[in-house]
């Protein structure tokens, strides 16, 4: 089975923030809810060595760590992060994007 790549979490975290209150979920929860949709298996199911948390957790956390990357969409105002709540709100634009991709 082929790794997950951080891209292919971007439009269902965003689902996942939609159907929260204020369209906020903490990282944990996001975590958590990527999981259940995508059931990680192989490497990316691995714990991380001198970590207790998998490659695939490290890649949600890396949503949120890479936001200042141009190709992000924290960047691009799908979503903003929100520092004292540790986790992510989603904007006007990232529904707009959910609704023309039919997600």
């Amino acid at each position: 089975m082929s790794r997950i790549s951080e891209r292919e979490l971007v439009l269902p975290s965003l689902a996942l923030m939609v159907g929260q209150p204020e369209g906020f979920i903490s990282t944990t929860d996001l975590i958590a809810g990527l999981e259940e949709i995508f059931e990680p298996s192989g490497q990316d199911a691995t714990i991380l060595d001198g970590r207790s948390d998998t490659y695939f957790s490290q890649k949600v956390r890396n949503l949120i760590s890479h936001r200042s990357s141009t190709s992000s969409f924290i960047y691009n105002g799908f979503a903003e992060y929100d520092e004292q709540r540790r986790g992510l709100r989603i904007t006007d634009k990232g529904r707009t994007l959910l609704a023309q991709t039919g997600t």
